[in-house]
């Protein structure tokens, strides 16, 4: 091996070496939620509540008394609640007691790390499902620690509904390789043309 092909090899072994220690630090720095499955199996959840824009709720509504009026909201609330058919309001999961925390349905004031918790409360099955991985999305990989990230992080939980997508395009195919058309390629294609002209506001 030449001087230089070393050179290189340990400046690249120290690069991995420092991007694994930064994913590392990066991870450590996130105090991920405990969780267990009712089995006993233990999995961990991304914490969220570094993401919201307005939290916490408190610094407003400690200024407000509380009116649990179904009304129009104002900014920086959603105007519309598109979720649960008009059968559910902000404080079917906001805690009206506590701004800083939401509640389920038995009036228990749940932390906004926790809310899949408040979303089970109507979507048990879904929950279950979640739960258990066969809902959601994982985080990082599918060896060690089981880390997931919470409804909220996916769901819009003011508007939960996912828009139909068209499907990505298929992997390029190997050069010299012919990629074999299907008949129906053509009626799929149009159901997707017929959702994309579809109002689903």
């Amino acid at each position: 091996m030449t001087l230089f092909a070393g050179s290189a090899l340990l400046l690249w072994a120290g690069l991995v070496v420092w991007s694994v220690s930064l994913a590392q630090s990066e991870a450590e720095a996130v105090e991920l939620v405990r969780n267990t499955t009712p089995d006993g199996a233990e999995f961990w959840v991304m914490p969220r509540k570094s993401e919201l824009t307005y939290y916490p709720c408190a610094q407003c509504h400690k200024l407000i008394p509380p009116n649990p009026e179904v009304r129009k909201l104002f900014s920086p609330h959603p105007s519309e609640l598109d979720h649960g058919d008009e059968r559910i309001w902000c404080l079917t999961c906001h805690d009206i007691e506590d701004r800083n925390t939401l509640t389920n349905l038995l009036g228990e004031s749940v932390d906004f790390d926790r809310a899949a918790e408040v979303c089970a409360s109507c979507h048990m099955q879904r929950h279950q499902d979640w739960m258990f991985g066969g809902h959601g999305k994982r985080r990082g990989d599918w060896q060690g620690e089981r880390v997931i990230y919470s409804c909220p992080q996916c769901h819009d939980p003011h508007t939960p509904t996912i828009k139909p997508r068209a499907p990505k395009p298929p992997p390029p195919v190997r050069k010299g390789l012919a990629r074999p058309l299907h008949p129906e390629a053509e009626e799929y294609l149009s159901v997707w043309e017929r959702l994309e002209s579809d109002d689903h506001d």
